[in-house]
């Protein structure tokens, strides 16, 4: 396993990783935009689920912090095209089968894509109508080096509740 990845589970033909994105300055495309914003993001996770080499399901959420546990609690995803349940909307981008454990080319994929306006709302303490102009004001403030963690909206769940398992106490 690659030291992106928090978790894999394979059980028959369905297959889970959750992946694991250190916070970083990234450059993100909206629609519309002629160049993208150079914006710091949270750490992020990514849940992608197979069944049978089919098209994956995926999820995004922010942390605060690299998980140690998965009981550590998920935050909404400071992203447009991201809904309130992690699900991603994708709009008319064909996605492969995860290959390996590795979630390298999901996360290229996801972050090399334009943005548009779908899913902007409820994803920042600051602009909670539309996210869009959070990462604007970040972009602007290029001396910004980390994603404002006191920005993050508790999704009220933890990897554990996504992945349906429990936590086995020590």
């Amino acid at each position: 396993m690659t030291n992106d990845v928090l978790y894999m589970h394979q059980e028959g033909v369905k297959q889970t990783v959750v992946g694991f994105r250190k916070r970083q300055r990234t450059g993100i495309w909206l629609e519309g935009s002629d160049e993208p914003l150079r914006v710091p993001l949270p750490d992020l996770v990514l849940i992608g689920t197979t069944t049978n080499g089919q098209s994956p399901d995926y999820s995004l959420y922010a942390m605060k912090g690299r998980p140690s546990t998965l009981d550590a609690p998920l935050f909404h995803a400071p992203m447009p095209n991201v809904f309130q349940s992690g699900g991603i909307c994708w709009g008319n981008i064909r996605l492969g089968a995860i290959q390996g454990t590795s979630l390298a080319q999901d996360w290229h994929t996801l972050l090399g894509t334009r943005f548009g306006s779908h899913a902007v709302s409820g994803k920042c303490k600051s602009h909670p109508d539309d996210v869009r102009k959070m990462l604007i004001d970040l972009n602007a403030n290029q001396r910004r080096r980390v994603y404002p963690k006191s920005e993050l909206i508790p999704a009220n769940k933890s990897l554990a509740q996504i992945l349906g398992i429990e936590e086995e106490s020590a």
